[in-house]
């Protein structure tokens, strides 16, 4: 019975300590002054670091509790009999994560709060990265729980510019001086709403403004010339600056009364 309830104790214990771990990080990054996402990323690891401390922790003492390791021989028994732990557990691929997880974090592939894609398949927000899997949140409010030794490729729309790219393409009867014009007006209200949010250069002026990039296609699937425009804004504008920028080219191209190209058949009955 004794042992049962020092058992329950350890339990109780490692639970706590990491609550206080996650209290007393929380209280250290209020008063910092780091970047946020710097932060919540750099929390995230060393809650993650905490569970898996105290998760092996209470686990050695519990076995010493009942018997089943024994802390006071050679450190060698003991650490061959931590490692023999560990790989009964399925250390391979908890290894392959870990280091995946560390070569995440060190080379700053990504930060919690970054939109991602991962694995050219699932994309979100990154909630938390883990020293065994990152979580993201995807568009439907779905957490996804990826493995980290799992992850081959990230596409990161967070750092620091992102260019806008907006293809659209119209018919060869259209007169281009007429479509150029069209989007350049586009540009110039482009500019105008999101000024603050555009990337600046040393002169604190606009590096990579909304431009007319010019007819970058002629020959697309022979529906009609590709017309493109480009501007470099701060990440989290991108994915607003490319729906107003769509929408301002479709109110444009009605006012002036520009037809967007489509695919068109021709039926011939003989």
């Amino acid at each position: 019975m004794e042992k049962i309830i020092r058992s329950i104790l350890i339990v109780i214990l490692s639970f706590l300590s990491v609550r206080f771990v996650k209290y007393i990080t929380k209280k250290i990054f209020d008063i910092t002054k780091f970047n946020i996402q710097y932060e919540k990323t750099v929390r995230s690891i060393i809650v993650s670091l905490a569970y898996y401390v105290a998760f092996f922790a209470s686990l050695v003492i519990l076995l010493k509790e009942y018997g089943l390791l024994d802390l006071s021989k050679s450190t060698i028994v003991t650490g061959a009999g931590i490692v023999g732990l560990v790989a009964g557990l399925g250390s391979q691929s908890l290894i392959k994560d870990i280091l995946n997880g560390f070569f995440i974090l060190f080379e700053n592939q990504m930060k919690v709060g970054d939109y991602v894609v991962i694995n050219e398949s699932f994309r979100g927000t990154v909630e938390e990265i883990g020293l065994r899997s990152t979580s993201i949140r995807d568009w439907n409010l779905r957490r996804i729980h990826i493995p980290n030794g799992e992850i081959k490729s990230i596409i990161n729309y967070n750092r620091k510019r992102m260019r806008v790219i907006v293809d659209v393409y119209v018919s060869y009867e259209t007169d281009p001086y007429l479509v150029i014009e069209a989007l350049e007006e586009v540009c110039k209200s482009l500019n105008e709403k999101y000024g603050e949010f555009l990337c600046k250069n040393m002169m604190n002026e606009p590096a990579n403004p909304f431009d007319v990039y010019g007819v970058t296609d002629i020959d697309e699937k022979n529906i009609g010339a590709k017309y493109t425009i480009t501007g470099v804004v701060e990440p989290f504008k991108y994915w607003s600056a490319l729906k107003d920028a769509r929408l301002e080219i479709l109110v444009k191209f009605r006012e002036k009364q520009i037809k967007i190209a489509y695919p068109r058949r021709i039926n011939i009955n003989e």
